[in-house]
C-alpha cells in the first residue's frame, strides 16, 4: 500500500529492496531499487541510499561492474558518502 503513496512510495521501495537483500531474493532486491533509483533525478539524500544498497546487491550478485557504476554515481556528488570513497577509490588498484 505505502507504494501507492507519493510520499512515502521511495521510501517503500527501498525498504522493499533491502526486505529482500536480506532474505537473499536479490534479483527482487535489485529491480525494486533500480525502479527507485529511475524515479529520483537529482543525487539528493534519499536516490544516494537507494544507489547505494543497489550497489551493495550488486555486490552480492558478484556483479563488481554495477556495483562500482552505483558507487561512482554518488561518489562523483558526496565522496564522504559511507564507504562510497573507499570502494570507488580501491577499484582502481590492482
Amino acid at each position: 500500500r505505502a507504494r501507492q503513496n507519493p510520499k512515502a512510495r521511495l521510501k517503500a521501495m527501498n525498504a522493499l529492496g533491502c526486505c529482500y537483500r536480506e532474505l537473499g531474493m536479490l534479483d527482487l532486491a535489485a529491480k525494486q531499487l533500480e525502479e527507485a533509483a529511475r524515479e529520483i533525478l537529482a543525487m539528493d539524500p534519499t536516490k544516494k541510499e537507494i544507489v547505494y544498497n543497489l550497489g551493495i546487491v550488486y555486490e552480492m550478485m558478484e556483479d563488481p561492474e554495477k556495483s562500482i557504476a552505483c558507487m561512482k554515481q554518488i561518489y562523483e556528488s558526496d565522496y564522504g558518502y559511507k564507504d562510497v570513497a573507499k570502494r570507488v577509490e580501491s577499484s582502481y588498484r590492482i
